[in-house]
């Protein structure tokens, strides 16, 4: 009996890693065992590099319920997420129902916004569509780690507040911190400061009365002392300069808390997510 159980620990230690490693659900069998191992290696990378899990959950059906609250309860009871807060986000695919949806959590509430996951969406929808299931993960899963990258590079510098509208519906929004703010406003103090210190120069210039500028040399030349005998024009180079004139970025870029706020929602838990989703 001993042996027994020392030999169920020892299996216990050895399968239960391999268990919770496999981010990828493929319960439709949609993916081919070489490309199930790719996804969990790049979800891997994600979560080591920004602290936050990520979660493909492929299914036949969902038996007819709404896909956000499915998905959030999916997250919620298999004990997804990294840190207190449960940080992270699940992507599922409905097939009978062809239907998606994207649950965040945590940090990733404020760093996926509605129109973040609506971008997102509308990028790999196509790939959905004709049933190109890897590369559309793959495109998920490259713009997931360009987000997350983004918003841990930048989570110091804002602040976030929520606000409940008049259906009851909660939006998260975020906004820089006074400290971000003025560093942020720091090159145009400089700016501002050069500009006046150039006028009150020249102010100070301007009422030096003795000194005044010569354009010629006449009063330092003796009458009748200089003969100009001979006068030629030689030509020696031309100078050119050029300058890059900067593009501004077309509106409406960037990643995260940018263009607008996340709608958030509970799940049967009463755990808080945001989410977005759809058909395809």
């Amino acid at each position: 009996m001993k042996r027994f159980f020392i030999f169920l620990c020892l299996l216990l230690c050895v399968c239960a890693p391999a268990l919770a490693e496999g981010r990828v659900i493929d319960d439709a069998g949609l993916l081919s065992a070489q490309e199930e191992q790719e996804l969990n290696e790049t979800i891997a990378g994600i979560a080591d590099a920004y602290q936050a899990d990520v979660v493909l959950l492929l299914q036949k059906s969902i038996g007819g319920r709404d896909a956000k609250m499915y998905a959030a309860d999916y997250y919620d009871e298999h004990g997804f997420g990294q840190g207190e807060d449960k940080d992270g986000l699940l992507f599922l695919l409905a097939m009978s129902e062809r239907e998606y949806a994207t649950v965040t959590t945590g940090d990733a509430v404020y760093a996926f916004s509605d129109w973040t996951l609506d971008q997102i969406h509308a990028d790999v929808t196509p790939y959905l569509s004709r049933g190109e299931y890897a590369e559309a993960f793959r495109r998920y899963l490259r713009q997931v780690s360009d987000i997350l990258r983004d918003f841990r590079k930048e989570e110091a510098s804002y602040s976030y507040y929520v606000e409940t509208d008049d259906y009851g519906v909660v939006h998260v929004y975020r906004r820089l911190t006074p400290f971000a703010r003025a560093n942020r406003a720091l090159p145009v103090i400089a700016v501002v400061a050069f500009v006046i210190a150039l006028i009150v120069a020249f102010s100070l210039k301007a009422q030096m009365k003795s000194v005044r500028r010569k354009n010629t040399a006449d009063s330092y030349v003796k009458d009748g002392s200089f003969n100009l005998t001979r006068i030629q024009d030689i030509y020696l180079y031309t100078t050119t300069a050029r300058r890059k004139i900067e593009q501004e970025p077309p509106p409406g870029g960037g990643h995260g808390g940018h263009g607008g706020g996340s709608t958030t929602f509970h799940g049967s838990s009463g755990t808080t997510h945001g989410g977005r989703s759809g058909h395809f």
